[in-house]
């Protein structure tokens, strides 16, 4: 891991805009965001056929060979082999998307979902963590934009300078980021913290995180697109998620 994906303290020389109307310059807010995905199990052809051949089903289907998931597949992603696969343990190339990853890997460290909602806050982390392996992805609020934040602090001046639709992408965000530099990053956190290089502890991004995911789930556009729940629970759940995402970051660890 490195210290440019993992910032730690205020970005003291961000270019500011010079006017309002600068300010103003930001993207159109997207119908459905790319990271407000909770509803479905996003998986690429190849997923499936990777899951019916470690099934011993037929992978030449057509029917089932197509982007999505059937809900008889879903049930595939918590078997045995498939996490022993997909983790590593049997060694080999996976020709998967991480989306198959992080669903995989997370049903495995997380408990068993009890309810509709808490199986909406896994899909909705998968398809979080399958959007920031890609780090243009991670620093910016959303895909194409040229501005990017690396600092919460930034993104706190983001959301009070933006509109009203703006402000939930923003602060939805800023809850995603802290909440994965809570998780994979904490233990860089915790070195620089240690070491004199930021006097920002996990609390730090623990309070940034829940209060930007309070904010977003209050906003309309949550409502909108049933969404407002996850935001809340994560809230709510944020250590716990954040312990998860700490747990999958050291199983990347040699040894």
């Amino acid at each position: 891991m490195t210290d440019k994906i993992i910032p730690f303290e205020p970005r003291r020389d961000r270019a500011c805009p010079s006017t309002p109307a600068q300010r103003r310059a930001r993207p159109t807010v997207p119908r459905v965001p790319d990271f407000a995905q909770a509803d479905a199990t996003w998986l690429e052809a190849k997923d499936i056929a990777f899951l019916l051949e470690l099934s011993g089903q037929a992978t030449d289907d057509d029917t089932l060979i197509t982007d999505g998931i059937a809900p008889a597949l879903e049930a595939l992603l918590e078997q045995d082999g498939v996490y022993e696969r997909v983790a590593g343990e049997c060694g080999g190339w996976l020709n998967i998307s991480p989306h198959l990853y992080f669903h995989v890997m997370l049903r495995r460290r997380l408990p068993t979902p009890k309810s509709y909602l808490q199986r909406r806050v896994i899909r909705y982390l998968a398809n979080l963590l399958s959007l920031f392996v890609r780090t243009e992805r991670l620093y910016r609020i959303q895909p194409g934009e040229t501005e990017s934040f690396e600092y919460l602090v930034d993104l706190l001046a983001e959301a009070a300078e933006s509109h009203q639709e703006r402000q939930f992408l923003v602060h939805a965000h800023l809850g995603n980021y802290a909440l994965y530099l809570s998780g994979i990053g904490h233990g860089w956190i915790e070195h620089r913290l240690r070491y004199g290089r930021s006097s920002l502890s996990a609390d730090y991004y623990r309070d940034m995180g829940r209060r930007a995911y309070h904010q977003a789930a209050g906003h309309r556009l949550a409502r909108e697109l049933d969404i407002a729940p996850v935001l809340d629970y994560l809230a709510r759940g944020f250590d716990s998620y954040a312990q998860v995402l700490r747990q999958l970051q050291r199983s990347w660890q040699p040894g």
